[in-house]
């Protein structure tokens, strides 16, 4: 086995024992809004927002974000590492649930295993799909023994992989790596539904009180392995509904904190608003796209596909319609992550849009006046009906398309999108992973319940297994490249724009950590004094 070099450790040591002291506003919680209900706090089934902020404050795992996002240790104080780079052996510290229980290996391994048993995975199994066998497991061609996931004792988890992985680390920092406790979880399993006894944690903060719909407290951990780090007494998260309120709110200084990652915010709730100097925005590691459904006409023609592609202008919709800087998107892959420097194609080329119509138009036996209008489904927002609008008008005026747009609330909409049962539809997409390999792998397998576009290919499946299997980071890199400009040249969905995280935060609040994966980390938060 070969140590893994823990570099970081040093620095996580330094953090921890030299931190500056701010304890003159001890006192003072964080008040935070979410939009929607917290539905559950389990780790397993929550991966969507807000739940799975709300999971990084209770919970930690293996690893976890340091105050400037790099992965520090966590639950485990180091790792081994073999030699072929598929094999971790994790060795736990002493740490204790909010019970005062141990936190062993055997919670992760009945947690992790548990969210990839096909009897009882939700969303978030795609997230294990790298360790051995669970892919397989999922599809009921493995059973869950055969798992790559073992506690070799209390203190030991070995997780054997399917490939190399230098990004694995970073998923043991994420939320749906948490463990939970098994004994309770067994005994009750609705216990991540409501704040009692049987509901215990592991992390930074533990819940004080939960009203469903209305708000949720949690405080500091006393029995957190690393409280010394964490300088707050608690976080208020407030459910409310409506945007304009929040904003309200804010404007108060009833709110530390508005916007992403729990919300997105109307840009023109807060334009020529004085706290506007307030904002911040960053670069997120993901982009606005439609999902093309390529098993229905009239995206089952690939022609057609890059006709709509090409027409879009997307440079006008960044700075008319997004108007946060957002930059316009001509592959998957933005700065951070990704594998090329140049686009894929030129923006609102109308020329070959129309060559390709043309083509696509023959191939389908139409007429411009004979094709059907094209259907777009979006959620009910007054911000993406203001893309599907563009893209509509835009449409129309360089091709002559005509397109219906379909209205309907999130959850609705989800859902047609994933089950097929529409035509072109916008979808936000952000990674998981400060690695390509996520946005690219969306597209791996028709069966992958986050492909939604219906599309495989063979040779683009084949480029992912070729980067998988690659040590050396150089040749990795170009098979990933190679894996974007084929799917670039299919096009099965058609990016749109760049998107960045929005927010604006109480000016004394400091040490809250916003990454590119819409992670957001607050055990080192800490008010400044006046």
């Amino acid at each position: 086995m070969k140590k893994a070099l823990f570099s970081f450790l040093l620095l996580f040591l330094l953090f921890s024992c030299g931190k500056k002291s701010h304890q003159e506003h001890g006192n003072r919680v964080i008040n935070l809004t979410v939009i929607a209900p917290i539905r559950s706090l389990d780790p397993r089934i929550s991966n969507e927002s807000p739940c799975t902020h709300i999971i990084t404050m209770l919970f930690e795992g293996l690893m976890c974000l340091g105050p400037n996002g790099e992965i520090l240790p966590g639950v485990a104080e180091s790792y081994e590492l073999s030699e072929d780079q598929c094999t971790y052996t994790f060795h736990l510290r002493d740490s204790q649930w909010s019970n005062g229980d141990p936190v062993t290996a055997y919670d992760f391994e009945y947690a992790w295993k548990k969210s990839v048993n096909p009897l009882t995975a939700h969303n978030g199994a795609v997230t294990f799909y790298v360790i051995k066998n669970v892919e397989a497991c999922i599809s009921k061609q493995a059973r869950i023994d055969e798992v790559g996931i073992r506690a070799l004792n209390a203190k030991t988890l070995q997780v054997e992989l399917e490939h190399p992985a230098a990004y694995f680390p970073y998923l043991c920092a994420s939320s749906t790596y948490s463990p939970v406790h098994k004994g309770l979880v067994e005994k009750n399993p609705q216990w991540a539904n409501t704040a009692n006894s049987d509901f215990v944690c592991n992390g930074p903060f533990v819940i004080k009180h939960w009203k469903k719909s209305v708000e949720l407290y949690v405080e500091k951990n006393p029995l957190f392995w690393n409280a010394e780090v964490v300088a707050i007494p608690g976080i208020r998260i407030q459910i409310i509904t409506d945007a304009t309120t929040q904003c309200f709110l804010f404007e108060k200084g009833e709110l530390d904190w508005l916007g992403q990652p729990f919300n997105s915010i109307p840009r023109d709730l807060i334009a020529g608003k004085e706290f506007i100097e307030q904002s911040n925005t960053i670069d997120a590691y993901g982009l606005f796209w439609f999902f093309l459904n390529t098993e229905k006409p009239p995206f089952n023609n690939k022609n057609f596909r890059k006709a709509v592609a090409y027409a879009l202008d997307r440079e006008a919709m960044a700075q008319h319609v997004f108007q946060l800087g957002e930059e316009p998107a001509m592959g998957i892959l933005n700065k951070g992550i990704s594998v090329h420097d140049q686009p894929y194609f030129r923006d609102c080329d109308i020329a070959t849009a129309r060559k390709y119509l043309n083509n696509a138009l023959e191939e389908m036996g139409y007429t411009l006046e004979t094709l059907p209008p094209v259907k777009m489904s979006q959620r009910s927002c007054l911000f993406t009906s203001r893309v599907t609008q563009a893209v509509q008008e835009q449409l129309r005026k360089h091709l002559g398309i005509a397109v219906e747009i379909e209205h309907a609330d999130w959850p609705v909409h989800f859902v047609q999108v994933q089950k097929g049962d529409y035509e072109m539809g916008e979808m936000p997409w952000h990674s998981w992973l400060k690695d390509p390999i996520y946005m690219l792998d969306t597209f791996r397998s028709r069966d992958l319940g986050i492909n939604m576009s219906r599309w495989e290919n063979p040779e683009y499946k084949e480029l992912l297994v070729l980067a998988d299997h690659e040590i050396d980071p150089v040749k990795r890199k170009e098979y990933l490249h190679q894996a974007e400009s084929f799917l670039m040249e299919e096009m099965p969905i058609v990016p749109i724009c760049f998107t960045k995280l929005f927010y604006l935060s109480n000016p004394r609040l400091k040490g809250v950590y916003l990454s590119p994966l819409k992670e957001i980390e607050f055990r080192y938060a800490y008010f400044e004094a006046d």
